[in-house]
């Protein structure tokens, strides 16, 4: 069985962020967001955690023409800014 190519896991990616979505795909280490899923937002943790999968086969596979590619332990969090103006928009400001 052959690997799907960059851009086919690039598109899956893609195809699994959405502009309202409330997580995030970050280093647990570093809290940075790495090609390929710097800048998206995935509606619920279970399709971050796709989107995890996805990029950690993406970055595995761009190492292979690239072995100084940084290494990077992805997970799925809740982005703190979405949580902030949800709450905002349930409680009002907290200022």
């Amino acid at each position: 069985m052959t690997e799907p190519s960059l851009t086919a896991l690039r598109a899956r990616i893609e195809a699994l962020a959405s502009d309202s979505g409330r997580y995030v795909v970050v280093c647990g280490r570093t809290g940075e967001q790495p090609i390929p899923v710097a800048g998206d937002r995935f509606a619920t943790r279970e399709v971050a955690e796709r989107a995890v999968r996805a990029a950690e086969q993406y970055r595995r596979t761009l190492r292979r023409y690239d072995d100084r590619l940084p290494y990077y332990d992805l997970i799925a969090v809740e982005d703190a800014a979405s949580e902030t103006a949800t709450t905002e928009r349930v409680v009002g400001p907290t200022t």
